[in-house]
């Protein structure tokens, strides 16, 4: 059996490690494919959806639908961002804790829109009393948007959290934000048929977006404690 030396021991423990460490690195290399794949899927099908979902909250004045639009939209341009964020460090073309840290805050900027626009079209709605509509188209994409949203939100936290990403984690609540909500804007045009609360379409709405204001917090805090 060969043994170091010595002389050549301190070499000898470099080479033992180089192996381990070249798998951590492939290994890395892997999850931030896998999340670069995950951010164009969300990009992908969000402006479809996305866009529907808004125009299709319009024409029927269902909040819950357009909370579902903007949320996948807000996805859109988190995963953007982080398209730019994952690409820049898998070809080391930026250091990696920087794009982190610039990634988050972008992820918390778009968490902030989607809970102010929310909050701002519940409370007037409530105020005026408004009632929601319902078409087909909505029903559709609503259903749509929580079939593909859930799965896609799951596999972007499991993601995040082997990457150590607060963005990709805050990027996964959009998504589960935006499947969730899809469910809920159906359940309350369903309340609102059956029983005729009127309302019920518009307080999901402003669930939604103390949800999204409450994760902004979450992660904007976890990002200065890893500063």
């Amino acid at each position: 059996m060969k043994t170091c030396s010595t002389r050549s021991s301190r070499r000898c423990a470099r080479s033992s490690s180089e192996p381990s460490t070249s798998s951590r690195s492939h290994s890395r290399q892997q999850l931030l494919a896998h999340a670069l794949w995950l951010s164009w899927a969300s990009i992908c099908f969000g402006l479809a959806a996305g866009s529907l979902s808004v125009a299709s909250g319009i024409a029927d004045h269902s909040l819950g639908v357009l909370a579902a639009g903007l949320s996948v939209l807000a996805d859109v341009m988190s995963s953007i961002v982080l398209v730019w964020r994952f690409w820049s460090e898998r070809t080391a073309r930026g250091h990696g804790e920087r794009l982190e840290a610039l990634a988050t805050r972008a992820v918390v900027g778009c968490l902030a829109l989607i809970a102010l626009a929310l909050a701002y079209e519940s409370l007037s709605a409530l105020l005026s009393g408004s009632h929601p509509g319902s078409s087909v188209l909505t029903i559709v994409v609503a259903a749509v948007s929580f079939v593909v949203l859930a799965p896609l939100a799951a596999l972007k936290r499991v993601t995040a959290a082997r990457l150590a990403s607060h963005a990709l984690r805050g990027d996964s609540t959009i998504s589960a934000i935006g499947s969730g909500t899809a469910v809920l804007a159906l359940i309350g045009l369903a309340l609102f048929h059956l029983v005729g609360w009127w309302w019920a379409d518009r307080v999901v709405a402003l669930v939604i977006a103390a949800v999204a204001a409450l994760e902004a917090r979450t992660l904007l805090v976890a990002e200065r404690a890893s500063d």
